[in-house]
């Protein structure tokens, strides 16, 4: 059940590339992350998410002493769910997932290494979702932004700015609020403007990493044939953001009330979270933030 006080917002910064992969290609890269069908945004989708979240709070409680494994998974299985056994014991979880949808995606550009990128679509979807969590303020983050036009909402910018290949002009807008929110939800975004819904819809289809992969033959030390093959990868610096949402455990004999389930989770996905593919190569660690009281 949905209760919007016990409603937290979870922002992960990706300090690392990012290959929530979608299992399928129909295109020049073989290993493409997950897209909104909509609206061809990057997203990590909620079962991605929740493994991610079970995972890092089993290996969490896990090292607490030696003799916590069991007794993490039980704690694991009462707050995440468990699979229904020939006995008929399962039960579904305390806590549900949204998919991870973007906040802000990082382009190169000539005012910078890099700056940030949001749109008016992206916008508005967020004061939708800021909208159920609590104590959040939601308005005054419609901007409109259209054209070859960007909007600065956080730094200084000059007159003409490049983002890939692409030349926007200066324009005008009330960024008070939307500078607000961001400097709460993603406080080391620095560098942000606004952009047309179009543009930013170009950036983030061709502006993210591909990576070439290959095989070694472990015999003769060399490539094996056939085994070239091209990866997609949400940048590092990427912000993202999941709506969790807590409820009362669902055993039947003496649950665990929301606050219980809540802090649990909370405390053990304090700082970090790794999501995605490619552990061993150092992809999807992410900086943790929560929102909501």
């Amino acid at each position: 059940m949905y209760l919007k006080e016990h409603t937290r917002l979870c922002v992960l910064y990706a300090i690392a590339p990012v290959h929530a992969g979608s299992g399928s290609s129909t295109g020049a890269v073989d290993l493409p992350i997950q897209r909104e069908r909509h609206t061809g945004w990057p997203q990590i989708q909620a079962s991605g998410v929740k493994g991610a979240f079970r995972d890092h709070c089993l290996r969490f409680w896990a090292h607490q002493d030696h003799d916590a494994l069991q007794k993490a998974k039980d704690l694991t299985d009462r707050i995440f769910g468990a699979a229904t056994g020939g006995s008929g014991d399962g039960q579904a979880g305390a806590v549900a997932f949204s998919d991870a949808k973007l906040l802000a995606f990082p382009v190169r550009s000539t005012a910078a290494p890099f700056v940030w990128v949001v749109c008016p679509t992206l916008l508005r979807r967020l004061a939708r979702d800021l909208d159920l969590v609590p104590q959040e303020e939601t308005s005054g983050l419609d901007l409109p932004c259209s054209g070859d036009k960007f909007i600065p909402v956080i730094g200084e910018f000059a007159d003409q700015l490049v983002l890939e290949d692409l030349c926007l002009t200066k324009g005008q807008g009330d960024t008070g609020k939307i500078m607000a929110v961001f400097q709460k939800l993603a406080p080391k975004v620095d560098r942000l403007v606004a952009i047309s819904d179009e543009f930013f819809s170009f950036l983030v289809e061709t502006a993210t990493d591909v990576q070439a992969q290959i095989k070694i033959d472990e015999r003769t030390g060399i490539t094996q044939v056939g085994s070239l093959r091209y990866e997609e990868l949400l940048p590092a610096d990427s912000v993202l953001y999941v709506l969790n949402f807590f409820g009362d455990e669902r055993r039947v004999d003496n649950p665990w009330q929301i606050a219980t389930v809540r802090d649990g989770v909370v405390k053990a996905v304090e700082t970090h979270l790794q999501i995605g593919g490619d552990l061993s190569l150092g992809r999807g660690i992410c900086q943790v933030t929560w929102i909501g009281n």
